[in-house]
């Protein structure tokens, strides 16, 4: 005798399972899980879907604290404002509507907004049900860019209209993305003379950068390269390169000494970044992971059981009533692992003079110094005669009108490889013709000219004789002069665009790190040019980031 089973959700086809499921926020799947064992099985199968996973949340405040109804003053800037802000941001992100929970959360602020930061963070982990597992960086600059509610990219600096603003970003990964990230404490220079290699602060970052590894080496392919010729190897190129590196940081040296760190573990991986800021005795970045709390909390009850059982000397009845106080976080490193990455950066330089050849050159300390130049004939195309510097430079001003904001650069070629998926590029014995996929293109190495070197031994007569510029120059290095342009700025990054591909449904989203002196500054006073070329390349891509005090990232090509 035949019993009909009741039907349960496991029955019904796979794509009427997702769509019930997807109907679900990522706060109401665990609940429905607890329904029955069928559910639980319902939503595992779910949560490891491909469609499950890889969304960004995005909200944008435009204005100061004082332009907010919850937090200028009046009865309602009483503590816990800020979580009532924070609950609108996030009520306009639409960070509930998305299939799995944040993983991650940045945020970029301008300077009016860092008196708040610190409870706009602590209110960002009170108020997400995942609070115990997000990871959330904030930053503070003089400039920030944001995507707002309706999806629109905008650029808040100083020389736009609106010069105040914060913005948020909420990343949801799939099932087979992790984030990892890692701090710096503040180091001052008397500290760091005192800083040792084994200090517990570095066992930490090399902790975090191998349990990064072995996740990588569990969830991705060990073979990219295969074999060129009669050689064969493996390397692990596309698994580093398959490793977003977002590095932010108000402290030159810690944020070098972080990157120095990073790439010498993971030597292809796609780091990008700058350095964010505005008075070095503010703080502008604030961190917050689940290790970093673990570690609060440890601290917090050690200063308490230190001060409830320690002796009563003289210093301990000094400390009473003192609570366990932050560090300063100086750098943080944010990683993305296990997602095809693309990153580049472009600077729009123009070229003032035409190529010339080095002739002579000093090095020392501080540099290479400069002494005399061949000027490239283009109609005959030889050089000719070695021409004295402070020729050359005479020529530049007559030319350019000043030396101010002239960069000096030297031409190189190099291999171009910026997308995780093109072929791994091998130095040893693989030429660029046989790597499949990889371009040779000129790499200008360029600087300002930092300072001159002058001729005072004739009383009246001082002429600059060299110029010193922190190049690795050697004779017969192809240089030339070059200034910033906003035509050639946007001609780079529409090329840029072009090589990395992409497109709306390709493109998860985007940092976005702008030097001080591009922007308004350099676009005759237009607001939002660049981030509206990238949009208007990759539509509806929201995007984060800020104006930097200086940038870190691939050299750019032209």
């Amino acid at each position: 005798m035949e019993v009909d089973r009741e039907l349960n959700v496991t029955d019904l086809p796979l794509d009427v399972q997702q769509k019930i499921l997807a109907g679900l926020d990522w706060i109401s799947l665990p609940k429905a899980a607890l329904a029955c064992k069928a559910w639980a099985v319902a939503v595992s199968r779910h949560t490891r879907s491909s469609s499950c996973g890889l969304e960004w949340s995005n909200a944008m405040f435009r204005g100061s604290p004082a332009d907010s109804a919850l937090l200028r003053g009046g009865p309602k800037s009483l503590p816990g404002a800020e979580a009532e802000f924070v609950k609108e941001l996030l009520k306009g992100s639409g960070y509930l509507d998305k299939s799995t929970r944040p993983d991650l959360v940045v945020v970029t602020v301008t300077p009016s907004w860092e008196p708040k930061l610190q409870l706009i963070s602590d209110a960002l982990l009170e108020i997400l049900p995942n609070g115990k597992s997000v990871h959330v960086v904030c930053c503070v600059a003089v400039g920030i860019i944001g995507t707002d509610e309706k999806g629109e990219v905008h650029e808040i600096e100083d020389g736009a209209t609106e010069a105040d603003a914060i913005a948020i970003a909420l990343l949801h990964l799939g099932p087979d993305q992790k984030v990892f990230s890692m701090a710096e404490n503040n180091s001052s220079a008397r500290r760091r003379k005192k800083k040792f290699i084994g200090s517990d602060e570095s066992q930490v970052q090399d902790s975090t950068l191998e349990e990064m590894a072995q996740f990588m080496r569990r969830n991705t392919s060990l073979d990219c390269c295969g074999s060129v010729g009669t050689r064969t190897w493996t390397c692990t190129c596309k698994r580093e390169r398959s490793i977003m590196c977002f590095l932010v940081g108000d402290n030159v040296y810690d944020v070098s000494d972080m990157k120095t760190k990073i790439e010498k573990k993971f030597q292809n991986i796609h780091l990008m970044g700058g350095l964010c800021g505005y008075d070095t005795r503010k703080q502008a970045v604030y961190y917050s992971s689940p290790e970093s709390r673990k570690h609060e909390e440890g601290m917090r009850e050690g200063s308490k059981r230190g001060r409830d059982e320690g002796p009563r000397t003289r210093s301990s009845r000094a400390s009473e009533g003192k609570q366990w106080k932050r560090p300063r976080i100086s750098s943080v490193a944010l990683f993305i692992c296990n997602m095809r990455t693309m990153r580049a950066s472009y600077r729009g330089i123009q070229q003032l003079m035409c190529d010339y050849k080095v002739e002579r050159v000093e090095m020392d300390e501080d540099g290479a110094k400069l002494h005399s130049l061949r000027k490239l004939s283009e109609s005959k195309g030889t050089y000719g005669r070695p021409i004295p510097m402070h020729e050359v430079l005479k020529e530049l001003e007559e030319v350019h009108g000043s030396l101010h904001g002239v960069t000096f650069g030297v031409k190189r070629l190099s291999t171009v490889s910026i997308d995780s998926q093109d072929p791994c590029l091998m130095e040893r014995g693989v030429s660029s013709r046989e790597a499949e996929g990889g371009q040779t293109m000129t790499q200008v190495e360029s600087v300002d000219i930092i300072r001159g070197v002058w001729d005072a031994t004739t009383p009246g007569a001082s002429r600059l004789e060299a110029i010193v510029v922190p190049l690795n120059l050697k004779p017969g290095d192809i240089c030339s002069f070059y200034t910033y342009s906003s035509e050639e700025s946007l001609k780079e990054l529409d090329e840029i665009i072009e090589t990395v591909g992409g497109g709306e449904k390709d493109c998860f989203g985007g940092f976005l790190v702008i030097c001080n002196a591009r922007g308004t500054y350099l676009h005759n006073g237009k607001q939002n040019v660049e981030s509206s070329a990238l949009v208007k390349a990759l539509p509806k891509t929201p995007i984060i980031g800020f104006f930097a005090n200086g940038e870190g990232g691939p050299m750019p090509y032209r």
